[in-house]
């Protein structure tokens, strides 16, 4: 038997928008599952429920998931969407699929960081419940404090 998911993941995996952003859109009413308006907290089967978004069918494509690892330079905001337009991580990379950075780098700072659309990748390494060890070198300029 076959077990149900929550309907804001599906959707997020279907690459329609992040899983809040899914949510907000649930809440709008823009989501049915087997022809009627979907609620917060709903559990679909993918391969049994019809779910539309706008009036359009959705179903999830087999895919390979991407894993992007990225060079961040100093001056790049790691984040998918600016509200103050800077230059951000996403705009660095020209991919087709919806990627998000996993963590996150302070603005003035470089490094990896890795880019993906394995939402499932994101949650195990950075929600503190599995407590994975991170560890950061840094490297200060002389004098850089006056």
């Amino acid at each position: 038997m076959e077990e149900g998911i929550r309907l804001q993941k599906f959707l997020a995996e279907a690459g329609i928008a992040s899983r809040r952003k899914c949510e907000e859109l649930i809440d709008a009413g823009k989501v049915k599952v087997n022809g009627e308006v979907a609620k917060i907290g709903t559990k679909i089967i993918p391969t049994k429920d019809v779910i539309e978004y706008n009036g359009k069918i959705i179903k999830l494509q087999k895919k390979e998931n991407v894993y992007i690892l990225l060079n961040k330079p100093i001056g790049v905001v790691t984040t998918a969407d600016d509200q103050f337009d800077r230059e951000t991580v996403l705009d660095l990379v020209k991919v087709k699929q919806r990627v998000v950075p996993v963590g996150r780098l302070d603005m003035y700072t470089s490094g990896a960081l890795i880019l993906t659309d394995d939402g499932d990748f994101v949650y195990k390494v950075t929600h503190p419940k599995h407590e994975i060890t991170k560890t950061y070198t840094v490297t200060l300029l002389r004098n850089s404090f006056k």
